[in-house]
């Protein structure tokens, strides 16, 4: 069984939503998935979303200093995601996670800069985490584009592939997935057609 492990110190960057988006991604290609969440106030999540026998279990870790369950994960992982909001004021909590995880994994790891956009904080987060992906020896850095998609598909309890497929942040989204894959060595198929889009439409 492979294990994606999604993990930042901060809250509301976006970890339960990006962990949501890899566990319908699998299930979309009939990976057998379990999704399991360590952060309190989602206890109904961790009920519907787990089978036997999973090739992929995806772990959503809780936004707080990291206590030993999930340091323990951590070593047990076959990709380290760490989300993080490009602004100024996610940069300690972001640097200290990146530090805590690369002690305790020596396993593929991914940032996902979520909610990218053209405003001065985001492009001045960008530059300096181009400075810092260097000294840190971070491979593997993709970005979300800030969109309503995404709110919507949190708010509906689904993918954004059934929100609107063709918007860019989807599409950015399934790249993320798609690069996970790769580094755990899942195999995935080509993506399927997605289902037919639901009436409420975002960019």
């Amino acid at each position: 069984m492979k294990t994606v492990v999604f993990v930042s110190e901060k809250g509301g960057v976006g970890k339960t939503r990006l962990s949501d988006e890899l566990y319908y991604y699998y299930t979309r290609q009939n990976v057998p998935t379990s999704l399991y969440s360590f952060d309190g106030q989602y206890k109904n999540r961790n009920n519907d979303k787990k089978v036997d026998n999973p090739t992929v279990a995806v772990v959503d870790t809780p936004g707080r200093i990291m206590d030993d369950k999930t340091v323990q994960t951590i070593q047990g992982a076959d990709v380290v995601v760490i989300p993080v909001r490009p602004t100024g004021g996610n940069i300690e909590a972001f640097t200290r996670t990146v530090s805590l995880v690369k002690k305790n994994t020596n396993c593929p790891i991914v940032i996902a800069v979520n909610g990218v956009n053209r405003f001065t904080a985001s492009v001045s987060f960008m530059e300096w985490l181009q400075k810092y992906r260097q000294k840190e020896h971070l491979d593997t850095v993709l970005t979300i584009p800030q969109s309503e998609v995404l709110v919507q598909a949190e708010n509906c309890r689904c993918s954004v592939n059934e929100i609107n497929k063709h918007s860019p942040a989807a599409q950015a989204v399934n790249n993320l997935c798609s690069e996970i894959s790769y580094l755990a060595k899942v195999p995935v198929q080509q993506q399927p057609k997605a289902k037919k889009s639901k009436k409420l439409v975002a960019k």
